[in-house]
């Protein structure tokens, strides 16, 4: 055997060293990919954990059967699960039950005939949904999920359509009611599911001093509703059916950069004087333009679409553990001071 000389031994060596760590070069991007498996993991677990149930009960009872609501409209509002939760909304957003109006709605379907109450449009949209059911937990939950944190609980929730109420649509503790014209629209009901995994994600302590409950309310309500609008709004591109007139609303007007940017401005004005209002004269006025005029849903969305493109959505996903504080302050590092919400935290 013919023996080997310096260079030789020297390459030969260099190919030992190289071919040693080969399989850990190998291993990294392996690693890499499972550990991106592993967060898509927990994504799809919790999406399969959670489960949405709907329940067309309430509608059903108004509209098939208004004469025995209206027997007795007191019981029917202490019974009936959806409505239980109608008059907990009207106590948390301060609104009096106009209950003569809500007998003249319930009357209007008294008033028609056996087959016009079966083919109600609103009843239709409610079934429509139901039957639909599985389908849409299969689409819409995994989707929803890619908004929220990975170690949120999952969003299993009972929906349901109820008709008569002056809501399109609310969330409340862990069930969610929906108004039967939008029982078929998939953008409101993942709107009002987005607030669902929120409220479980979002941190449980935050300073409670009244001034500082106060601040941190008004940007909750910011980012809550911010977020919940953009997860509809981006959803439209897997759920283009799914627009109601007051989304649409909102759309246009986050769409319309001149709308959007006056009412940031009225949002501001109320901000800069928030501490010096009164309890229910803030109230007033954040229901007011936040609600009413819409700029919580509008202003909001905006904020959680420029962190979502600017930074990605790993970033967004992480002000909902953070906090409020974290949504604002993120969204004005990213924007010029024309473009910024005031900063109430600076004026404590």
């Amino acid at each position: 055997m013919q023996k080997m000389n310096q260079k030789e031994i020297i390459l030969m060596r260099n190919i030992i060293i190289l071919l040693s760590f080969l399989p850990i070069c190998l291993l990294i991007p392996s690693l890499s990919k499972s550990q991106q498996l592993n967060r898509e993991d927990k994504s799809i677990r919790r999406a399969l954990q959670s489960q949405i149930r709907f329940d067309d009960s309430s509608i059903e009872k108004i509209v098939l059967f208004p004469e025995k609501v209206l027997a007795n409209p007191d019981s029917f509002w202490e019974s009936d699960s959806a409505y239980r939760l109608v008059r907990l909304w009207h106590q948390r957003v301060s609104l009096p039950i106009p209950m003569e109006q809500w007998k003249g709605w319930v009357q209007s379907f008294k008033n028609q005939s056996a087959e016009e109450r079966a083919n109600n449009t609103q009843l239709v949209a409610a079934k429509s949904m139901t039957r639909k059911g599985h389908e849409f937990n299969e689409k819409a939950i995994p989707y929803i999920c890619s908004f929220l944190p990975e170690d949120c609980p999952d969003i299993s929730t009972t929906i349901y359509f109820t008709t008569a109420i002056m809501a399109s649509g609310f969330q409340s503790g862990n069930s969610i009611v929906i108004y039967g014209a939008n029982a078929d629209k998939d953008n409101l009901i993942i709107h009002e599911l987005f607030h669902q995994g929120f409220n479980k994600c979002k941190p449980q302590k935050h300073e409670c001093s009244p001034q500082d409950s106060v601040i941190y309310q008004i940007y909750n309500d910011l980012q809550n509703e911010g977020m919940a609008t953009y997860v509809g709004y981006k959803g439209l591109k897997d759920f283009p059916h799914c627009r109601t007139d007051m989304l649409k609303d909102d759309y246009k007007l986050f769409e319309d950069a001149e709308e959007r940017i006056a009412l940031l401005n009225k949002m501001d004005e109320v901000l800069k004087i928030a501490l010096t209002l009164g309890k229910k004269e803030l109230q007033d006025t954040l229901w007011q333009i936040g609600s009413t005029e819409r700029a919580y849903y509008v202003v909001g969305c905006y904020m959680a679409k420029t962190i979502d493109e600017k930074l990605g959505r790993d970033a967004l996903v992480e002000t909902i553990s953070k906090g409020p504080q974290s949504f604002l302050r993120t969204y004005n590092s990213l924007v010029d001071e024309k473009l910024s919400v005031y900063d109430l935290y600076k004026q404590k």
